[in-house]
């Protein structure tokens, strides 16, 4: 578990608009996403606008299926959702054009 002193955020800077989630942020939201901190006290710990925030765990939000068969042979599929800092890059990764071909 991160430890973190409710006064002081994890990063001090501030950053401009448009700038991108470091790595380092994005394993920040992943654990405290985890810890249950609400995505608007992430951004304040972050010093980010609360809907960078949650663009990020929405884009980062994968569905896991785990299936588990009975003694009598009947199959149980559950889904559960989680955050994954590197499922999101993924995502935002493909969005992006490639710059192949550009001078």
């Amino acid at each position: 578990m991160a430890q973190l002193d409710n006064n002081t955020s994890i990063t001090n800077t501030t950053t401009p608009k448009g700038s991108h989630l470091s790595e380092k942020e994005l394993a920040q939201i992943e654990i405290l996403h985890k810890e249950g901190y609400s995505n608007r006290a992430i951004a304040r710990k972050l010093n980010r606008n609360h809907q960078t925030i949650n663009n990020e765990i929405k884009r980062g939000t994968t569905c896991q299926v785990r299936r588990q068969k009975s003694r009598k042979g009947k199959v149980y599929t559950y889904f559960s959702t989680i955050y994954s800092c590197d499922a999101g890059q993924a995502r935002y990764n493909r969005k992006i054009p490639s710059n192949e071909g550009f001078y």
